[in-house]
């Protein structure tokens, strides 16, 4: 008889075992990357838009200066340029990558515009288009063009090179490289072409 309990016993203890090790290498297994959320590693491949699949994810910079991504954005400034035929600086968002000033069209928004006059800033982005009142002069001060706001911020332009400049809007906001409207087909795109899939903005450029 206890032979028989004993033998009961060590059939349940094992079975006992087998489960536990079975939820253990459940608990470990590893989740597969999510196909729709950027690397932290991802580097953009240099290429034109039209030798992609553009009905599928891409991350890439666009080198045509000439693809839908360009026309869109010269049909959005060409819309606001009738709104803002005062601006005394038209200007749209840079980002800097491996020393190299491009555009980001980012998975969500827009590329970040500013139309500058001597009575507002206007900004157009990602998730609001904003308006700030000016006061009504305008300082230069050496490479640098100097604004202030009804609230006595400051807004700052300094040029970085020929066609770049860096804006610096208050003490809150870090300073945005930008260039004129004009220069647009100057610069390259680093396309983040995520349809209708949410992922990861790309967030390796440099300040």
């Amino acid at each position: 008889m206890r032979f028989r309990i004993l033998f009961i016993f060590i059939i349940c203890l094992g079975f006992f075992s087998c489960k536990k090790d079975a939820s253990e290498e459940a608990n470990t297994e590893i989740i597969p990357e999510d196909p729709y959320v950027v690397p932290s590693d991802s580097i953009p491949e240099r290429t034109s838009a039209s030798a992609l699949n553009l009905d599928e994810y891409q991350l890439f910079i666009d080198t045509t200066k000439t693809s839908v991504f360009y026309r869109n954005l010269d049909s959005v400034i060409i819309s606001e340029e009738k709104k803002h035929q005062n601006a005394i600086f038209k200007l749209v968002e840079l980002k800097k990558y491996k020393d190299q000033f491009l555009f980001y069209e980012p998975c969500d928004g827009t590329i970040n515009r500013y139309y500058i006059s001597n009575e507002a800033i206007d900004i157009y982005g990602k998730h609001e288009n904003v308006s700030f009142e000016l006061k009504d002069f305008m300082i230069k001060a050496g490479n640098q063009v100097l604004f202030r706001d009804k609230r006595d911020r400051s807004l700052k332009l300094k040029e970085v090179n020929e066609v770049v400049l860096q804006l610096k809007y208050g003490e809150d906001l870090a300073p945005v490289y930008v260039t004129s409207v004009k220069n647009i087909a100057q610069f390259e795109m680093l396309v983040n072409n995520c349809l209708d899939k949410k992922v990861r903005e790309f967030d390796e450029f440099q300040e």
